[in-house]
């Protein structure tokens, strides 16, 4: 309970003197007065500079939100499009690869058909010489045996002439 200062108390509170009581008021009044004058107007203004920082933070604050929403969304777009290109590129791998894969294998095939001809030709060529090899050698005991046969029972003349005859007969064949 606040009391005040008087001269006595009178069961009121309010001071016995009158004058006391006008004084003391007109003394609020004035110091209210200076308040409202000087206070007032600081206070307004750092309430107003107050709300004014306070209203640029916001929007500060709602401008790094918009902004980093933007760059969240541009985020996720080049996370999309990089998830883009990696199933463009891995799908260019695959084909890539099965291009090579199927060109292997034709070369291989080209590469084994052209061994394949070439065994061929190796054999028919080696079948053509060992065939050669035995004509050859039939002849050249042919020969000999013929001339053993001449030489034991003919003259030398007919000897040659049948010998003669038998080349050219093999020479013709």
């Amino acid at each position: 309970m606040i009391v005040f200062a008087a001269e006595g108390p009178n069961g009121w509170f309010i001071p016995a003197d009158p004058k006391e009581f006008w004084w003391g008021s007109a003394a609020f009044l004035v110091v209210i007065a200076l308040m409202a004058w000087k206070l007032l107007p600081a206070v307004r203004s750092a309430m107003t500079g107050r709300s004014e920082r306070i209203r640029d933070e916001l929007a500060a604050a709602e401008q790094a939100r918009i902004e980093a929403e933007a760059e969240l969304v541009a985020l996720r777009d080049r996370l999309a499009d990089a998830d883009s290109e990696r199933e463009r590129i891995v799908r260019e791998a695959g084909e890539q690869a099965g291009r090579i894969r199927t060109d292997l294998i034709r070369r291989a095939e080209a590469e084994v058909a052209e061994a394949r001809a070439k065994a061929e030709i190796e054999v028919v060529a080696s079948r053509d010489q060992a065939a050669a090899d035995i004509q050859a050698a039939v002849a050249a005991q042919a020969v000999e045996a013929a001339e053993r046969v001449v030489k034991a029972e003919l003259d030398q003349t007919t000897h040659e002439q049948l010998i003669d005859r038998y080349i050219q007969q093999v020479r013709s064949s």
